[in-house]
């Protein structure tokens, strides 16, 4: 974190001076900022950064990345629109988009994402589960289990216990049941966050927003702020304190 804070520091004092603003200070000071979780300053950062240098899908991506962690579903979605809109191949591969869609309530936008996005990574259990839960949004959850994109092989723990959960053939204990395993798999964190997480979901499909709450927030508690995932459920915490 002093190294960040230093970054950020110097970075500032570049940008202060006359001449306008400096591509490359303002890419440092996002990335710091955002490791002293300053999302709202990164995001800022990132946006000047569009503005003042040609356009590129990564650093769209990065954008559109930054809003979603600072919950900016709309300045999010314009961003990753903007990336593929760019390159066309970008497209299919912007899972983030249809997370974005999903708290901005593009729920049949968000699952055309997600069924774009198996074209690339159809052994995903995240982007079926994602994809089930749009669709559970709008048509219920008999129609999102009957939908559920399959997935054959994804090795993560607890990745086949989420996928069954979903699927209503699986239990909330053989995912949690797999976490703890993970124990002595050097993956005990990343499961820990991962079983939260999917079972915040999974009660949020259901209607149950007590337990979802819960889950959620033991997600949180996992704090691993580098992982995109880890920020979906600080992010999701946030917008449901805010009743959106």
């Amino acid at each position: 974190m002093g190294n960040a804070a230093l970054a950020a520091e110097i970075s500032t004092r570049l940008l202060d001076m006359p001449g306008g603003p400096d591509a490359s200070a303002l890419r440092v000071r996002a990335n710091a900022r955002e490791l002293l979780e300053d999302y709202t300053g990164a995001f800022d950062d990132l946006r000047r950064l569009v503005q003042v240098e040609e356009p590129r899908p990564r650093t769209l991506i990065a954008l559109g990345e930054a809003a979603f962690k600072a919950a900016d579903m709309a300045a999010s979605i314009a961003a990753f629109d903007a990336a593929a809109e760019l390159d066309e191949r970008v497209g299919p591969h912007l899972w983030q988009r249809g997370i974005s869609l999903y708290y901005a309530k593009g729920f049949e936008d968000g699952a055309q994402q997600f069924e774009i996005h198996r074209t690339v990574n159809p052994e995903d259990v995240e982007n079926s589960v994602w994809h089930f839960l749009c669709v559970a949004a709008t048509e219920g959850l008999a129609k999102a289990r009957s939908g559920l994109i399959p997935v054959n092989s994804d090795s993560r723990i607890p990745m086949a216990e989420v996928f069954d959960l979903f699927l209503g053939t699986g239990s909330v204990v053989a995912v949690l049941d797999a976490a703890d395993a993970a124990s002595s798999s050097g993956q005990a964190r990343s499961s820990e966050l991962y079983a939260r997480l999917y079972l915040g979901l999974y009660y949020e499909a259901r209607g149950d927003t007590m337990l979802s709450a819960r889950e959620i927030e033991r997600a949180v508690q996992t704090r691993q702020p580098r992982n995109y995932m880890w920020q979906v459920a600080r992010v999701h915490r946030e917008l449901r304190a805010r009743g959106r």
